[in-house]
């Protein structure tokens, strides 16, 4: 063989030799459906640009029970991430790779942030349980109601709410101030009333309640122009449907003002014995009110 055969093949060793230690000195470890060490030295190789030695380089991806675990390390250096995507972690590794491979300039390069985990949501019955979560309101208040007695009166109540997003329940006490009938005879009655009642509550709106419910009241009557049998009692018991506005709120303060009518489906009546009927309750009841109170 001649010495230029020799030479050549001298200088081919050598560039074998040389070129070894550099594409040694990347190894990885890195599941199928993650990538591949040669997509994890493409992207480098595109990336690291011109560094006169790189370090020995190792990159270990393995799964474990939450996601994966990637382990860089660039000689005595080791940067570590837990993520739920191993592609995610394949391109970070690149990232890492470069910053630890990089010379030294004036301001060390920051190294890649590890991937922020997506925020857990609230667990669902803490969540449901802070939007469910009932308020409690007191209020009292007075208005006028008409139908119930004899005549228009004036109606003293206290109300107590229990309220979610939308829907509650309320309940409360009504007093209705006595008011008298006579006929021209002088002869009638004094009748008075006291009360409760008990609601379903919808807010179809912001600070717009409608009710439904039933009422109930306990008519006292005294008779007047009668020397016998002067005082009698009676119960009635009445749907009702309602609506509310409230025109002013600031926690924990608010007002409403609101109407409501009455159905009588049962009338009582009083009547002076051996004499006639001096009263009967109308068909139809209604109220006109305004209430203050505060919310928990």
């Amino acid at each position: 063989m001649s010495a230029l055969a020799w030479l050549a093949g001298g200088l081919g060793l050598c560039s074998w030799l040389v070129e070894l230690p550099a594409s040694a000195a990347i190894s990885a470890q890195i599941p199928a459906e993650c990538g591949s060490l040669a997509d994890f030295e493409r992207q480098l190789e595109q990336r690291l640009g011109n560094v006169s030695t790189p370090e020995a380089t190792r990159v270990t991806l393995t799964p474990e029970l939450s996601g994966y675990h990637l382990v860089v390390e660039v000689g005595d250096q080791t940067r570590e991430l837990h993520d739920a995507s191993c592609q995610e972690l394949l391109r970070a590794a690149v990232v890492i790779a470069l910053a630890l491979l990089e010379p030294k300039r004036e301001e060390p390069a920051p190294l890649a942030p590890e991937p922020a985990q997506p925020a857990q949501p609230a667990h669902p019955a803490a969540s449901t349980a802070r939007h469910s979560r009932a308020k409690l309101a007191l209020a009292a208040g007075g208005g006028v109601h008409v139908g119930t007695l004899p005549e228009a009166t004036l109606m003293l109540e206290l109300d107590a709410q229990l309220k979610w997003t939308r829907f509650g329940v309320a309940t409360g006490f009504r007093y209705l101030l006595p008011q008298s009938t006579v006929d021209e005879s002088g002869r009638g009655a004094r009748i008075g009333a006291a009360g409760a009642y008990l609601a379903g509550l919808f807010e179809p709106w912001h600070r717009v309640q409608t009710r439904l419910g039933i009422v109930t009241y306990r008519m006292s009557a005294s008779g007047l122009g009668s020397t016998e049998y002067r005082d009698g009692s009676a119960w009635e018991l009445a749907p009702t449907l309602g609506a509310t506005f409230v025109p002013f709120e600031r926690p924990p303060f608010w007002t409403s003002v609101g109407i409501e009518g009455q159905l009588n489906l049962i009338r009582r009546s009083f009547e002076i014995l051996n004499y006639r009927e001096v009263f009967q309750v109308p068909l139809l009841s209604g109220s006109a009110f305004a209430r203050a109170g505060v919310v928990f």
